[in-house]
Formats: structure tokens, sequence, C-alpha cells
């Protein structure tokens, strides 16, 4: 049994270099950070950028972890970690690609605003690269602000933005290796 209490979700994107290795890496450096223990990783998906012109598609996955620590620290190491793998991040600047993005998007049910701090995360139901994973891992948690379950937040993003088929793919092997279109079916199983 651990002694790290609080369950959080975090979201880890990459679109730059080698996409698996930096997410890969980022989850691995977080494992390693005191009061934080990975769980669990969700499928990582291929997916098409989300609000923005120009970028590469992005690997995207969901992670559950275990942590003692306070809602600002446990931000302040994923930050740490980003800017490690070389990412600043610029308030109010413009959404540049990125060789890894970790977002706080779960904390135990809890929600709290805070200046550089929201959680849960502002848009994660209305994302299908966060909610096709956190059904993976959680489909019964319920979000705690729009009160319903990561499966029926999953269900109305498809309804509203339609299949996920094109959006979200699951990586296959040798999948990275392809210059074609994205590598899979969409849902949660290859195949």
């Amino acid at each position: 049994m651990s002694d790290l209490e609080t369950i959080a979700y975090l979201g880890f994107g990459s679109n730059m270099g080698d996409r698996l290795a930096a997410i890969m890496e980022g989850i691995e450096s977080l494992d390693g950070t005191g009061g934080i223990r990975v769980r669990r990783v969700a499928t990582i998906l291929e997916t098409e950028p989300v609000g923005v012109e120009g970028h590469e598609p992005y690997l995207n996955t969901v992670v559950e972890i275990e942590t003692d620590l306070p809602p600002g620290e446990l931000l302040d190491a994923c930050l740490s970690v980003e800017r490690s793998m070389g990412r600043e991040r610029i308030d109010g600047g413009p959404v540049e690609p990125r060789r890894l993005d970790i977002d706080l998007l779960l904390i135990d049910g809890e929600v709290m605003e805070e200046p550089g701090l929201r959680v849960p995360h502002l848009r994660m139901h209305e994302r299908a690269f966060v909610l096709v994973p956190m059904v993976e891992l959680a489909p019964e948690l319920v979000h705690p602000v729009i009160g319903i379950t990561m499966k029926a937040a999953l269900a109305a993003e498809t309804e509203l933005n339609g299949p996920l088929e094109g959006r979200c793919a699951i990586l296959k092997p040798r999948s990275l290796l392809d210059e074609g279109p994205m590598s899979g079916p969409a849902g949660l199983s290859p195949g």
C-alpha cells in the first residue's frame, strides 16, 4: 500500500521530434519526482491538432498518478519536467508545437481556480484526445463540474464533433514509421 493518497490524472502530448520518446521520457521523469508515483498509462493515441493551424499530428495519452503534493506543487513538478525537455510556456502567447506538454486534468474530484492553476482542466470534456484515454482508465469517474462520467462526456463529444475516426487513432506496431495517414481505427482497442 502506498502512502501517496491523492489520485490525479495528467494529459501528456507531443508533436515535435520523436514524439513517443518524449512522452515516455516525461512519464519517467515525473515518476522519478519525489511525492509522485505513476500508477497507469492509457493507450497512446495519434491525434489531429485541435484549435491550432499548421501543427503536425500529436501523440496523446493520460497518466494516472498517486501523489502527496499539493496541487500547486504538482503543477510545478509538471512544468519542471516540460522545461527540462525544452518547453517554455508563454502566458498569452501563441500555442506553439512542443516536444512535451503536460496538463493537470483532475485531482481527486477537486475543483479549484487560482492564478495559473485550474482544476479540472477547463476544456478536457471537449477534447476527444483527453476523453478517449480517460475512458480507458476511469470510464465511470465523474467530472466534478459538469457532473457526468468520462464515458458520457466522450459520448457527448462525439455527438457534437462526429466520429472519432480521423481525429484519434490507436497506435499500431510500426505505425510511427509509416508515412501515410493516421495509423489505426478510432476506439479503445486496435483492430
